[in-house]
């Protein structure tokens, strides 16, 4: 693969200012860690502070009620009072008795560079400037995606792959396991299937501000409105459906399944069929959907997971960068710089491609690729974040970075570290009866440096001998109606890696 352990400390993500997720049932409400703290919280306050908002010139997070925030629906660009007092100042969406319209801002700075002054014309611009790259996606037969080419093919996880489009309704009839909405489905039969009143987090795209009081017989009206009549550039790209009737219309390509960390390892009985995604991963089965001219920035998927991507109908767009050094020192300097807004990252990567996704074709995203996506038309999608064996390195990596970042929960890969037990437990077992492909067993190291840590935290006291809130944390992490004694598992699994024979690779 491309990238470095080096490389990979440098890289970040951005986000977008939303709720926190509610607290586990196992997190205290006396019990926070910085990642629950804002700048502004006072020494003494341990509630728990669910709304969260970025400023949109240095990107640090603060709760609202400690911003003194009560509307953050009103403000189209937020900004801190440090930030305040360096000249920039809050931007308001504008009365809404009056209008429902947004007032855009002049930028005179984009005038003057020779850029369209709005975000949604800067990227009708950039994509036209990279109508012309090439494309770094592989085309393969459906019949290619299996487990024994992931393990067998080194090219299996270099580069993104794509499986063509069906001309029936059956459009991902070629990919062993897999099972999509015929392309038939419309909005609404989504929103009935799902629950008309159930809520959805909406993303106003000209200002990359997320909003979570609509529902999705709000998101029907508003999709069902012609092109010409939408006032606003909106995107919905985290509803997640299991649980929900609409489960048994998307199912991962066997593959995946196969592979997914979550559905090999994660125990089934602890996967309660609810829609609280509290309680274990719950991140198999995304509906997208996206009108014509929304954008979804340069990013890396969370804890770089897989992807895999299905265009029930419509198009998408994708700009893809590989996790090579250069371009992930260029992303980190990026998401740092307090012009994100207006710089366009895509001239400081490189090797950038292009890529277009069409009705009934599926991608598969390997883990660290850095990507944007546009939709050029009304478009629905269904896909899935997966973790994998293939991929731990870059994984723990995009997990260290976004404690160190201290990226919101919201923002991160759900239940990771228990899913990491889970896994190490798993591979214990089947490491005493049989090998692994070599791709694996060079990783599982990685796996069992990460758990030691782990161990390690468990046993952290402050100055009074009592034991901190990160050995708690650790503690709490361990699946122990499996797992009674961590080290012991550790130990089991360092002396099967050592002893276990390797087997070679078919080239």
């Amino acid at each position: 693969m491309l990238q470095t352990e080096d490389a990979l400390k440098e890289a970040t993500q951005s986000y977008l200012p939303d709720k926190k997720p509610a607290k586990d049932e196992t997190e205290k409400e006396s019990e926070l860690t910085d990642e629950d703290k804002c700048p502004w919280c006072p020494a003494d306050d341990n509630t728990y502070k669910e709304l969260w908002v970025a400023c949109f010139h240095c990107h640090t997070w603060y709760h609202t009620e400690c911003a003194k925030v009560q509307d953050v629906e009103r403000y189209a660009r937020w900004c801190c009072d440090a930030c305040q007092k360096l000249g920039y100042e809050h931007t308001m969406q504008g009365p809404r008795r009056v209008s429902k319209r947004e007032r855009a801002t002049t930028d005179y700075a984009a005038i003057q560079e020779g850029r369209p002054p709005d975000p949604l014309g800067r990227w009708e611009k950039y994509m036209e400037h990279c109508s012309s790259l090439k494309s770094c996606v592989r085309r393969v037969e459906g019949s290619i995606w299996t487990s024994d080419w992931l393990a067998n093919d080194p090219e299996a996880l270099s580069a993104p792959t794509l499986v063509s489009s069906l001309t029936d309704e059956k459009g991902a009839a070629t990919i062993q396991g897999m099972r999509v909405p015929p392309r038939s489905t419309s909005i609404r039969d989504i929103a009935q299937k799902v629950g008309m009143e159930t809520q959805v987090e909406v993303i106003d795209v000209r200002t990359q501000m997320s909003s979570s009081s609509w529902t999705l017989e709000d998101w029907v009206d508003y999709f069902e409105t012609p092109a010409a009549q939408r006032e606003k550039i909106l995107n919905v790209i985290s509803l997640e459906v299991t649980g929900t009737p609409m489960e048994s219309m998307i199912c991962a390509p066997a593959m995946v399944r196969e592979n997914d960390w979550v559905e090999r390892d994660w125990p089934t009985s602890k996967r309660p069929v609810c829609e609280d995604a509290r309680k274990w991963p719950k991140v198999q089965r995304y509906v997208l959907m996206g009108v014509k001219g929304a954008f979804t920035d340069f990013h890396i998927d969370f804890a770089a997971s897989s992807v895999y991507y299905h265009v029930v109908w419509g198009r998408k767009v994708f700009l893809f960068a590989p996790p090579t050094p250069a371009n992930l020192s260029a992303y980190r300097a990026w998401t740092c710089s307090s012009r994100q807004e207006a710089e366009w990252l895509g001239d400081a990567l490189h090797d950038l491609s292009r890529a277009e996704i069409q009705t009934g074709e599926t991608m598969l995203i390997p883990s660290g690729w850095i990507h944007a996506v546009h939709t050029p038309q009304d478009t629905l999608v269904v896909g899935g974040n997966f973790l994998t064996d293939y991929s731990i390195p870059m994984q723990w990596r995009l997990e260290e970075m976004e404690i160190a970042t201290k990226v919101p929960r919201k923002f991160r890969f759900p239940h990771l570290m228990r899913l990491a037990w889970y896994v190490a437990y798993e591979w214990t077992q089947k490491l005493q009866k049989q090998s692994a492909p070599p791709a694996i067993l060079s990783n599982l190291p990685h796996l069992h440096r990460r758990l030691q840590r782990e161990c390690e935290n468990m046993l952290e006291v402050d100055a009074q001998g009592q034991k901190t809130l990160k050995a708690r944390r650790s503690s709490e992490a361990v699946p122990y109606d499996c797992i009674p004694d961590p080290n012991v598992l550790l130990e089991t699994l360092q002396s099967l890696l050592e002893n276990t024979p390797r087997k070679r690779q078919r080239t």
